[in-house]
């Protein structure tokens, strides 16, 4: 599973072993900012398992108000290794050649200040609900145009005029597709369709950022898929571990209470 950790204001992506090697050698920092899939961001020196391979007395120098994000002075007390003796101190940008590969994302706080407790079925609900009611606000105008087409037919005792009836179908169909790219759009650029703004959630991805606009767009189509195929799939995430929906597995991401 990859964990992600903030260098310098560089992102890089890791596993928890290689993150403990790095943690040995000194290149990651008890303040630097770690990311750990299902769990959020927090200091290096706030994660259990990289605890242990911080020199003695390290995981106890965070600047008070360190323990839920970054501050100004990294260090209480001087008895960490002065940044002379720091092995980057040489270089200027030694993690590119000595990290590996970079994950090419940039820090964002404001991801890393949100919890990362995963949404409740009450809160999942509510922003279901309020997209589905604006999806239906945005459909209004086939709808009356094709109810228009029906007391039509009714009205002169013929049929339904099949021109009327397919321009209402259309109309519908744009007015929830619409509505389904706007929330796409507004998931990959803010983390929230105006339902999950109301709910208090954000969809965030294993690593912390937000959806491409093609992943926000696969959730939307495969939430509606699968809500077409049985109901009783809305419920998965009560049973499964990470609380998760079926259609957030396959984007690799799941939606979170801010």
């Amino acid at each position: 599973m990859t964990w992600r950790v903030v260098v310098q204001g560089q992102t890089y992506e890791t596993n928890p072993e290689e993150l403990k090697q790095w943690v040995r050698e000194g290149r990651v920092l008890p303040t630097d900012q770690v990311f750990q899939p299902g769990l959020g961001w927090s200091a290096a020196a706030q994660i259990p398992e990289l605890q242990g391979w911080f020199p003695p007395g390290a995981t106890t120098l965070l600047a008070p108000g360190m323990e839920g994000g970054m501050s100004a002075s990294p260090y209480a007390a001087p008895s960490y290794p002065p940044p002379a003796a720091a092995p980057y101190a040489p270089q200027a940008d030694p993690y590119t050649p000595a990290y590996g590969q970079v994950g090419g994302y940039s820090y964002n706080p404001m991801l890393a200040a949100l919890p990362a407790t995963p949404a409740g079925l009450g809160q999942r609900f509510i922003g279901s609900f309020v997209d589905g009611v604006l999806s239906v606000l945005c459909a209004l105008p086939g709808i009356f145009f094709y109810m228009s087409a029906i007391m039509a037919g009714v009205g002169e005792g013929a049929e339904v005029p099949a021109g009327r009836a397919a321009g209402g179908y259309i109309l519908i169909y744009l007015g929830v597709i619409g509505y389904g790219l706007l929330c796409a759009y507004m998931t990959s650029t803010s983390g929230a369709s105006p339902g999950k703004k109301v709910a208090g959630t954000v969809v965030l991805r294993e690593d912390g950022q937000y959806l491409s606009f093609g992943m926000a767009i696969l959730r939307e189509v495969l939430k509606n898929v699968f809500s077409n195929i049985c109901f009783l799939l809305n419920l998965w995430l009560l049973f499964d571990p990470a609380r998760q929906q079926l259609y957030d597995k396959v984007v690799r991401a799941n939606v979170y209470a801010r």
